[in-house]
């Protein structure tokens, strides 16, 4: 899948070199060019973390490549889903339903099961379920669903990528092995941005 700044849409323009949170963050602004993240102090309106979590998300699947076949054709959707009670991101991922992830429309589910999971393309597993992600593995299988867990605990228990938070401000987490035994693959971008790359 491609895509282009527009992934950032619903966001203010960046700052300029001389706006002072150019100078405090320049790494995250050189990584803004991906797409991938969003510098806070530069919007209008501050994102709530629900929305920022949700919004990795969202360009997660956009700088993801699913197997051929894995998603259908091209006007068929790709799902992203929530394991279990994920509030109060529900709300926030609800609000994606219906936005484009390259030729594909993008359904959200919520509260899904272990035996719902192998129907994603992507599963949001919040710290709150991560008991349950072994099990999600084991019903899943190698099927290609991209496991995001929302802290890093979750890598130990299965999941490809993990939302990280240092010095305030969001970051990924990629472990390539685990993805690529499925058959997923990351674009240069999605591994360039990452604050961190495992095998």
């Amino acid at each position: 899948m491609n895509s282009g700044t527009n992934a950032m849409a619903g966001t203010s323009p960046r700052c300029g070199s001389s706006h002072p949170c150019a100078r405090r963050a320049s790494p995250l602004l050189a990584l803004l060019a991906t797409g991938l993240l969003i510098a806070i102090c530069c919007q209008a309106q501050t994102l709530t973390e629900p929305q920022l979590q949700a919004r990795f998300l969202l360009n997660i699947a956009r700088f993801t490549e699913w197997p051929d076949g894995a998603l259908g054709g091209a006007d068929d959707p790709l799902i992203l889903c929530a394991l279990g009670a994920a509030e109060p991101l529900d709300g926030a991922l609800l609000a994606l339903d219906g936005a484009a992830a390259g030729s594909h429309r993008v359904i959200v589910r919520t509260g899904v099961t272990a035996e719902q999971a192998a129907n994603c393309q992507l599963l949001f597993v919040p710290d709150g379920e991560l008991g349950r992600l072994p099990a999600v593995r084991d019903v899943i299988g190698r099927r290609p669903v991209l496991t995001v867990g929302e802290s890093e605990a979750a890598l130990a228990a299965g999941a490809m990528i993990a939302l990280r938070k240092s010095d305030g401000h969001p970051g990924l987490v990629v472990k390539v092995g685990a993805a690529r035994d499925c058959d997923l693959n990351f674009s240069p971008q999605l591994l360039n941005a990452a604050a961190e790359v495992l095998p």
